[in-house]
Order: structure tokens, then C-alpha cells, then sequence
């Protein structure tokens, strides 16, 4: 797929993302979380070699589905739900493998649970990700509660408190 289809995708899905979401837009879960957890994906994959595309569409996907800013336990399954009628949809948006959405399904269902192990480096990375923003809401991110050996690192940790 060349760069311009690729952007007008990318465009389009996130419109789709944004209207359906219920919760204000810059909340603590919204839109500028999913643009940092764009952010770390692709620098934590530098070091890890996950798969771009899969973090990428997580950033903007694992959230999507909340219905509060407290505990939302089943925000991740209703996200992962979503990601599956996206990628039946004659027009499919998300324009990934079979093996990317099993990636990208179980990295959004089980992103939230700490007890949740996985060993694909990809779905590894997607969660770090997403943890190394803890800051935003004043939490210090625990490398016992990180996947991979490169986020773990302290300096990788401190690198994201901006």
C-alpha cells in the first residue's frame, strides 16, 4: 500500500474512532493519550522490532471503547469487539492480516489486565506503551508491571515523565 492510501486509511479510521467515542475527546483517555501511546509504540518498536502497523492501530483503538474515566473493566473486551466489526466491514479500515488482528484483538481485550501475560513482542509493546503513559495521570510507571526488557529499563521509564 503506498504512503498516501496509507494516510487516507489511517484518516478515515480515526474519524470513525473519534464519533463513536463516548467520553470527552480530551479527556485523560482521549485523543492526545492515543497520540502518546503513538508515540512510545514507535520508539519502544525501534528496540523490540514489533510490528508498526499493530501498534500503531492499538494506540488509537484500546481505549476507544471507554465508557468512564474510573474502572472500566470491560473496555478492552468492548474495544476488541469494535476492532472485529472493523475488520468485517466490506470497506475494512484497519486493512491488517489475519495474524495482526489476533495481535491487535488480544493487545486491546487484555491491555488493562495486569494478571494478562502474553509472549508476542508486539502485544508487549503495545501494553508498555500504553503504560509509560501513566504519567498523564500522575502515576509512576512500576517495571514490574512492564513487558519488556528495553521499557523496564529506568532511563526508558523517566524518559516519557514530560
Amino acid at each position: 500500500m503506498d504512503e498516501t492510501t496509507k494516510k487516507k486509511l489511517q484518516k478515515e479510521l480515526l474519524n470513525l474512532i473519534t464519533k463513536q467515542f463516548k467520553l470527552d475527546i480530551g479527556s485523560d483517555h482521549g485523543l492526545s493519550h492515543w497520540k502518546r501511546v503513538e508515540e512510545i509504540g514507535r520508539y519502544l518498536a525501534k528496540y523490540t522490532e514489533a510490528d508498526l502497523e499493530v501498534v500503531y492501530l492499538f494506540s488509537y483503538l484500546h481505549d476507544s471503547k471507554r465508557e468512564n474515566e474510573g474502572p472500566d473493566q470491560e473496555h478492552g473486551r468492548r474495544a476488541s469487539l469494535f476492532i472485529k466489526e472493523l475488520y468485517n466491514k466490506s470497506t475494512n479500515p484497519l486493512a491488517i492480516s489475519s495474524e495482526q488482528l489476533n495481535q491487535l484483538v488480544f493487545a486491546c481485550e487484555y491491555h488493562s489486565d495486569p494478571r494478562a501475560k502474553s509472549d508476542d513482542i508486539t502485544v508487549q509493546t503495545c501494553w508498555d506503551a500504553d503504560r509509560l503513559d501513566l504519567w498523564r495521570i500522575g502515576i509512576v510507571p512500576h517495571k514490574h508491571f512492564l513487558n519488556t526488557d528495553f521499557a523496564k529499563q529506568e532511563k526508558v521509564i523517566q524518559f516519557w515523565h514530560k
